[in-house]
């Protein structure tokens, strides 16, 4: 399956927006794009497939060029929004992933459904409401006196911890950086070009990506159905913890079913571009 490069460049914009925004996973846009567990192969096979180096190298290339665009030409903008609009910003994610499984489910092959696919995909969905016990990041993101202390061991161990989360659809990156009281730390950083702080943590970020994308790797090959309904079980998941919750008024209700239509049919215009219908 050969991607054309303003798609990968596409795709990696939406994971790198996904990635800014606390409780949005990079992972679950990576579901929605079609191109998961390609991902997943690419780079937990990087160093092992040389026959196909230069295709994943390509691959990869524009991809993380994407990504890195959008983090860095979106993340003022980000900033703006979660500071005044989180709610309609949360509720457009939650109508383009809710939009997003039927599709994912739809087109991946083999997914007979029997006892054990339920249940991992309940416990995963299980794992993602255990995530609405950690604070709401909407306001805690905006919250500039929530930046904490940075070292080089934080710094390295938070973007291990994020790098991971990256690849683990319905588990936001961003959400882990605010966890770890560094999230504000790494968008001043983003902000300001502050490359000693940006080295580092970019650092930790490759480390866990690395280690994490190769345990996916392990177990999409080994237990592929399996594992496809414990990820799907994550992105349905992911929107319990990210609902914003409804409006105090009946206005307000009606402009949050608006932005959730806007995410649903940005969901069924993707679906147009997924190269796995395609």
């Amino acid at each position: 399956m050969v991607i054309s490069w303003w798609k990968l460049i596409l795709f990696g914009g939406g994971i790198g927006v996904a990635n800014i925004i606390p409780g949005v996973s990079g992972g679950t846009m990576a579901v929605v794009f079609g191109i998961y567990e390609k991902l997943i192969n690419i780079i937990g096979t990087y160093f092992t497939d040389l026959k196909n180096i230069r295709p994943n190298s390509v691959f990869i290339f524009f991809l993380a060029a994407g990504a890195a665009s959008a983090i860095i030409a979106l993340s003022w903008v980000m900033d703006f929004l979660l500071l005044n609009y989180a709610i309609y910003t949360y509720i457009f994610f939650c109508g383009l992933i809710a939009g997003s499984v039927p599709s994912v489910y739809k087109n991946h092959s083999d997914m007979k459904i029997d006892f054990n696919d339920i249940g991992l995909f309940l416990l995963a969905i299980l794992i993602m409401y255990i995530f609405t016990f950690v604070p709401k990041p909407a306001s805690e993101a905006a919250d500039l006196s929530l930046a904490g202390t940075t070292s080089i061991p934080l710094l390295l161990l938070s973007g291990i911890v994020a790098g991971g989360a990256m690849i683990v659809p319905g588990i936001s990156g961003s959400l882990m950086l605010v966890v770890m009281n560094q999230y504000i730390n790494i968008i001043r950083a983003i902000k300001h070009f502050d490359f000693a702080i940006l080295s580092i943590f970019s650092i930790g970020v490759g480390l866990g990506i690395l280690l994490f994308s190769k345990l996916i790797s392990y177990l999409l090959n080994r237990f592929p159905r399996l594992t496809m309904f414990f990820l799907l079980g994550l992105v349905a998941g992911s929107l319990i913890p990210i609902f914003p919750g409804f409006a105090s008024s009946t206005g307000g209700n009606m402009l949050l079913l608006l932005f959730l239509g806007l995410g649903l049919v940005s969901a069924l215009e993707m679906e147009k571009i997924n190269p796995s219908t395609n």
